[in-house]
């Protein structure tokens, strides 16, 4: 007889495995499900080998440009997904996936930032769109949990649309963040730069876990697992208490539901093998990332949800959003030209400024509602971009490249993607994986709104940049593709109404009581601020109401 867990996890990064550790530590039997394999941190990647011991300088071979996405290099390369083997059609849209246990945690940018009061209820403020069916004040709990056990560096700046965390120490800025900061906060009185917000430790003692040693290589994956992945930090956690299995390589299919409406299993197919296998949970919880999500909610069509697997308001899809990221601005501060000071690659990722929102929260511009936030820093990395817009060779070239070393300033834009009903995914009728699963098609394209915001968001870039008095070296006027920005939100958001949701408060499925989403698929707006330590904190709230309900059996 087949076993049955309390719990199945489909997805091992931030929701699911914050979700299965949290469930562990409840006491709860899990079974987690990843497609990928499991890497061992310390061992399994190359941190801190140089660009020039590889071939082609760290970059991707040109035989693999069209395997990997635009984040893959020759450090990471090993778990993200081969796009040939995993196609998706439709408009064209950036999809990055992962493929490892932690998974898109394993290389995020760590930038951590709460949502605010008002960005629970958005609608409210402006009316577009819906208010979520929680405020704040339902998840400032979570944060505080989620910040405690991940660590989030930074400072204190009471600021109403940018709620303080718990913080550790803060990422001192560089000479050129100091000055940035100094003359934008004296020519706009609206306008903060604060320091980033980063899921870095940054003092020794924390849960064990070595402080940031500043080589700057976030992206490569951290070997001390100073920054936080739910590999390097919440996994391991959830291994000690006994009650974690683990299935790797399991390529998810569907979720199957029992004639009582209740889900009964997950069906996956090994990656390597290619058998296909079915695994039984009391309840069974999504976090697979938005879109991975909706995609296996999708396929799980049947007789009794011929739409998808408890899609009876026929939502599952509908809504997509994320940010925009519009244009970007790379400059030079004149006098510190020739400064001898090298800083600047040491910083963790997220550790630099951060400038937040100030469109419409005041005033109510006519063009665009919401707003945008700027992410960036200042200095320079070990090899900088810049040397190429410099003439020269030899070691000349290299003293006259260390005279701007400390001189750049660069930031970009995040803006809020609007939820629209005609933003959607759906399952193409005739493409199909290598895995014979049947793919997404995207219907994903900016609107009015986002392009007005973009707009609006590079000609302040470029106001701030002449005020500050800094040289303009390079600039983005246009807005990256659909997905650029990897914060995928919205397609099986939560509400009170059962007919304009997919599921209720608690990320539980409306029509599915023993179902569960508790990735970014569950958001009613994507913010302007990056996803992460919301998605944690619901996961962690979702996984509480789960074990709650199964201790009065209500769940099974």
């Amino acid at each position: 007889m087949a076993r049955v867990y309390d719990v199945v996890v489909v997805g091992s990064g931030a929701a699911g495995g914050m979700a299965a550790t949290q469930l562990c530590l409840k006491g709860l039997k899990v079974l987690l499900l990843e497609r990928g394999p499991k890497f061992n941190i310390a061992t399994d990647f190359e941190h801190h080998r140089k660009p020039y011991n590889f071939p082609f300088r760290g970059r991707i071979r040109p035989s693999e440009r069209s395997i990997y996405n635009y984040t893959a290099n020759e450090w990471n390369k090993k778990h993200f997904v081969n796009e040939i083997e995993n196609p998706y059609t439709g408009k064209k849209f950036v999809w990055v996936r992962a493929q490892a246990v932690g998974g898109k945690t394993l290389h995020w940018g760590l930038v951590s930032l709460r949502f605010s009061p008002r960005d629970f209820k958005a609608a409210s403020h402006d009316g577009v769109g819906s208010d979520w069916p929680i405020s704040y004040e339902d998840v400032e709990p979570y944060y505080s949990k989620v910040e405690d056990w991940i660590g989030v560096c930074g400072h204190i700046d009471r600021l109403e649309n940018n709620p303080d965390s718990h913080f550790l120490p803060p990422v001192p800025l560089t000479c050129a963040e100091n000055i940035f900061k100094g003359q934008i906060e004296s020519k706009f009185a609206d306008r903060h730069v604060i320091q980033g917000r980063s899921a870095t430790v940054t003092k020794p003692g924390f849960h064990g876990r070595a402080p940031c040693h500043y080589c700057g290589h976030c992206g490569r994956v951290c070997n001390v697992s100073a920054s936080f992945s739910s590999a390097g930090v919440l996994l391991p956690i959830a291994e000690k208490t006994g009650n974690l299995t683990m299935r790797t390589n399991a390529v998810v299919w569907k979720v199957t539901a029992d004639r009582e409406n209740r889900a009964k299993s997950v069906v996956f197919i090994d990656r390597i093998t290619r058998q296909v296998e079915e695994v039984y949970g009391k309840v069974i919880v999504m976090g697979a990332g938005t879109l991975d999500t909706t995609r296996i909610l999708l396929n799980s069509r049947s007789d009794d949800h011929p739409d998808g697997l408890g899609n009876s308001s026929g939502v599952l899809g509908k809504y997509f959003c994320e940010q925009i990221m519009a244009g970007g601005v790379t400059g030079l501060i004149p006098r510190l030209k020739g400064n001898p000071n090298r800083g600047g690659d040491a910083h963790p990722e997220g550790g630099g400024i951060y400038i937040p929102r100030f469109r419409n929260l005041k005033e109510k511009r006519k063009d665009f509602v919401r707003g945008y936030g700027f992410e960036g820093g200042g200095g320079s990395r070990e090899f900088p971009s810049f040397a190429n817009k410099i003439p020269g060779f030899g070691a000349e070239f290299k003293e006259e490249v260390k005279k701007y070393y400390a001189t750049v300033i660069s930031i970009g834009s995040f803006g809020e993607v609007v939820p629209r009903a005609e933003n959607h995914v759906e399952i193409d009728p005739v493409v199909r994986d290598t895995w014979g699963i049947p793919v997404l098609k995207f219907e994903v394209e900016w609107g009015p709104n986002e392009l007005a915001m973009a707009r609006d968001s590079h000609d302040t870039q470029r106001e701030m940049f002449r005020k500050a008095g800094i040289e303009i070296i390079n600039e983005r006027t246009t807005p990256l593709e659909p997905g650029w920005s990897i914060h995928c939100a919205g397609t099986a958001r939560m509400g009170d109404d059962p007919k304009a949701s997919y599921l209720n408060k608690f990320n539980q499925s409306h029509d599915i009581k023993n179902l569960f989403v508790a990735d970014a698929a569950c958001f009613v707006n994507s913010t302007e601020k990056n996803p992460t330590l919301t998605i944690l904190a619901l996961s962690m709230r979702t996984a509480d109401y789960i074990a709650e309900q199964m201790r009065k059996g209500e769940l099974g």
